[in-house]
């Protein structure tokens, strides 16, 4: 589990996925030259991304940025077809790094029939396609690659397209500082990703817990990049609702509550200060029912930078827990089983 041997990031990391995390500050910015003109929206009631995965979580960055600011709802659909309510007043904006993603094309597909308006971000495929055989706008992004890795090629066009990359320059500087503070040649005596990397290989199972917003959307995004990265089971919940119902599960002693970490993904200057107040008392009720907790702040003052900070955090811990447990961070081996085997039962199987 020795993280400070430069020789081991070589030997485990084969394809490389912490030179690409480490890139996160060059991407966001090369993926601004991939910006299109701002969507108008005038007579448009509500805007509907699809994505799946690592391309989904676009959605997501989209939805907590525009929470505050944009003036129309952004509602994120994972799953195939669109909701019921979609029709001509909706902007879908249909996100598939593949551009194969079998539930993002079938609900582009609905998307068209339905008179909705329809953007696409991709690298092509049957999506860009698609778009062109309807006269529909689509960004390219660079294909290849892994699309939990490339957030940044699908999140700031975007972000830009409906106006909401006030904060990128900002977000782009603290990624490229923090990157640095928190890169492979920092020890981990000095490194809080690879301290946290160091606790989760020793044996944790991860609940990842924020506040509604910045800190649930970095909880989410730790939980899948330890799933796919680390091959690890891990769990994400968004507080206040938490305290509701999952802070009694912690309660009664057990196996499973023994071996939890938890970690606070934390946002002091953009969420609620009842949500502050919770992260505290509740980490005290649980702290000695479980094997740690760990919290993690924002840094940046943009909304933009403060996310991008947090999601910087949970990719590097997920990519050096991956290396710490001797496992190849890109391999998806149960993934490209999954869809073997959906191709093999309906003949179509999609893409991630």
């Amino acid at each position: 589990m020795d993280l400070d041997d430069p020789a081991r990031f070589g030997q485990v990391d084969r394809s490389n996925a912490l030179a690409d995390v480490e890139a996160t500050a060059a991407q966001w910015t090369a993926a601004r030259a991939t910006a299109v003109a701002r969507a108008d929206l005038d007579g448009i009631d509500v805007v509907l991304v699809l994505g799946m995965g690592g391309s989904g979580i676009t959605g997501d960055v989209v939805a907590v940025l525009a929470r505050d600011t944009l003036g129309v709802p952004v509602i994120v659909h994972r799953g195939y077809g669109i909701p019921g309510w979609a029709g001509p007043r909706t902007l879908v904006l249909a996100v598939s790094h593949s551009g194969g993603t079998e539930e993002t094309l079938s609900g582009a597909e609905a998307a068209f029939r339905r008179g909705c308006r329809v953007t696409a971000i991709t690298s092509g495929g049957r999506l860009g396609a698609l778009c062109d055989e309807h006269g529909a706008a689509w960004v390219g992004v660079p294909a290849g690659g892994q699309p939990r890795h490339s957030l940044g090629w699908l999140a700031v066009p975007a972000l830009g397209l409906l106006g909401l990359d006030g904060g990128l320059d900002e977000a782009v500087a603290v990624q490229a500082r923090l990157a640095a503070a928190w890169g492979r040649d920092v020890p981990a005596a000095d490194n809080p990703a690879k301290k946290l990397a160091q606790r989760i290989a020793a044996g944790a199972v991860v609940v990842a817990c924020g506040g509604l917003g910045v800190g649930a959307l970095a909880a989410y995004r730790l939980k899948c990049q330890l799933n796919e990265n680390a091959e690890l089971p891990a769990f994400a919940s968004a507080l206040p609702e938490l305290d509701h119902n999952e802070v009694v599960g912690w309660g009664r002693p057990s196996p499973l509550t023994g071996a939890a970490g938890i970690v606070w993904f934390t946002d002091a200057a953009g969420e609620h200060p009842g949500v502050g107040r919770r992260v505290e008392i509740t980490d005290g009720l649980v702290r000695d029912r479980v094997s740690w907790t760990e919290p993690v702040p924002a840094r940046g003052e943009a909304k933009l930078a403060r996310l991008a900070s947090l999601v910087l955090f949970a990719d590097l811990v997920s990519v050096y827990t991956a290396i710490a447990l001797d496992r190849d961070p890109t391999p998806i081996a149960l993934i490209d089983a999954l869809k073997e085997q959906l191709a093999a039962a309906d003949g179509a199987g999609g893409a991630v």
